[in-house]
């Protein structure tokens, strides 16, 4: 069967690898160049991003923006240079979610505070302060 495949392919033409994954193919050099470009990309943000480190709500974003470039790569059957934008754009995304959600989640813990009674009230010069010492690298 492989000598026939080979035969059947005119001399000097390469032939993409195609993976399939539940039904759906995809080229497989575009999939892996898009998921290590998200990968990187998350990384590369994550660990360049002042204060304290999320970890776990990086992995999550990262996972999310990596099953996203899987998704549109498979989808639309891209070429290499289109799965490197792809992953790259997809992982950057990933950082705007972070930022987004790290600034709703800290009104949302200042309003719980303020709601929560019999719990001692924080002076909003300590508040202040701690921020300004957060967003330090």
């Amino acid at each position: 069967m492989m000598k026939e495949q080979a035969m059947s392919a005119a001399p000097g033409v390469t032939v993409p690898v195609v993976w399939s994954f539940l039904g759906y193919h995809f080229p497989a050099g575009s999939m892996i160049v898009g998921l290590l470009a998200c990968l990187m990309v998350r990384l590369f943000i994550t660990l360049d991003a002042p204060g304290p480190k999320r970890w776990l709500l990086d992995m999550i974003i990262t996972g999310i923006a990596m099953l996203v470039t899987a998704v549109w790569i498979a989808e639309h059957q891209v070429d290499l240079f289109a799965a490197l934008g792809t992953g790259g754009t997809a992982g950057a995304v990933g950082a705007g979610i972070i930022s987004f959600f790290k600034r709703r989640g800290q009104s949302a813990i200042d309003a719980l505070d303020a709601a929560l009674p019999g719990k001692p009230a924080v002076p909003p010069e300590m508040t202040a302060t701690l921020r300004e010492i957060d967003k330090l690298p």
